[in-house]
């Protein structure tokens, strides 16, 4: 059975909709057809949100790992280390999520009724727990541009305030806070078994729990306030630090150039401190291209929710029930490149890190 094919009730791409916006999308012709049409939707669904994102998933899991164990070896002397590996695991629980929800696929070829069981079951969770981790990690990638920003402007006023251990007690907190915020919207859903007449068997579906309607729908009006608050504060902040860091290394690059014209004694015997704002230039620049790649990743989740604010029809099983699921999946593909690229750039722009891992992974003569 081709994986595209199901049926619109058990199709529920958000899980974030009332069965009376279903039965009406299923009742009668509501989606667009001028704009994006079923057959695009459904071929874009299959290729871009079933296959892209299973090997860009299969990839971050295997960078992630790499990346996981080079960090171990180094040790965590430095408060940089302990910033990535907390954002490599949230990395790797996003991709494992992503391979783990679309074994339905391989399922489905074999038993098209237990893939659909695996997707109806799992879509609730494995869905949504990509989305969650990666505001983890958005997170966390702040917190580590604002520790590069004072850094790098204020070194030897903030330097000894950001210990690993203070910075282990943040990723932890900043981790708690962000997940637990969104966690209530994985529980407003129940599972129950009933008959479908596509597959002549029993299936499951999920129907509204009374999470769902409690104080009148107070946990989907947070996740989608939350889902623009955390979006806008991370990139405004990601933004500032950027620019602050920009300026700051081209003011330390001219800086350089100044001391590297002279050939007094003086600028000898300071050699040592310019050769160590070198290095820090270095480790800034590649993590400012780790949060460039995170504010490129951002902002499109952002107009997304901003767009289904200003239309409320630009939502699930409404008006533009098509062009929504095409724009959510193109951000599924930045979503899991974002999670799987970090141990190339670490690669292409740490020496200590491509030593380590020469190191833990010995190359033959």
């Amino acid at each position: 059975m081709d994986l595209s094919e199901q049926p619109l009730e058990t199709e529920t791409t958000s899980p974030l909709v009332s069965e009376s916006e279903i039965e009406r999308a299923v009742s009668i012709d509501y989606f667009e057809a001028g704009i994006v049409s079923d057959e695009l939707r459904a071929a874009f669904d299959l290729f871009v949100g079933y296959w892209i994102v299973l090997v860009l998933s299969t990839l971050g899991v295997v960078t992630n790992s790499l990346t996981m164990v080079i960090l171990i070896r180094q040790g965590f002397r430095d408060s940089v280390n302990v910033s990535l590996l907390s954002i490599a695991v949230w990395d790797q629980i996003k991709c494992l999520a992503g391979i783990i929800f679309r074994l339905h696929g391989p399922i489905r070829l074999v038993d098209p009724v237990s893939g659909v069981i695996w997707e109806n079951g799992s879509r609730t969770y494995l869905v949504y727990l990509p989305i969650f981790a990666g505001y983890v990690s958005y997170g966390l990638a702040t917190y580590l541009s604002i520790e590069r920003c004072l850094s790098i402007s204020m070194p030897f006023r903030v330097r000894f305030l950001f210990s690993p251990r203070l910075t282990s007690a943040v990723m932890v907190v900043v981790s708690l806070v962000i997940f637990s915020s969104f966690a209530p919207v994985l529980f407003i859903y129940s599972l129950e078994f009933v008959h479908s007449p596509y597959y002549n068997a029993s299936i499951i579906v999920r129907k509204p729990g009374t999470l769902y309607y409690a104080q009148d729908g107070l946990i989907l009006k947070m996740y989608k306030f939350l889902g623009i608050f955390y979006p806008a504060i991370f990139c405004t902040i990601m933004v500032v630090s950027s620019a602050i860091i920009i300026f700051h290394l081209k003011k330390s690059a001219a800086n350089f150039h100044k001391f590297d014209q002279q050939k007094t004694q003086r600028d000898a015997t300071s050699g040592a401190k310019v050769d160590l704002s070198s290095r820090e230039a270095r480790v800034t620049k590649m993590l400012l291209v780790v949060i460039f790649i995170y504010l490129m990743d951002f902002f499109p989740r952002l107009c997304i929710y901003v767009a289904s604010l200003i239309e409320p029809e630009f939502f699930a099983y409404r008006r533009y029930h098509n062009l929504m699921l095409v724009m959510s999946n193109t951000n599924w593909v930045l979503d899991f490149v974002n999670a799987s690229v970090n141990f190339f750039i670490f690669m292409s722009m740490s020496s200590s890190f491509k030593k380590t891992y020469y190191e833990v992974f010995s190359r033959r003569d």
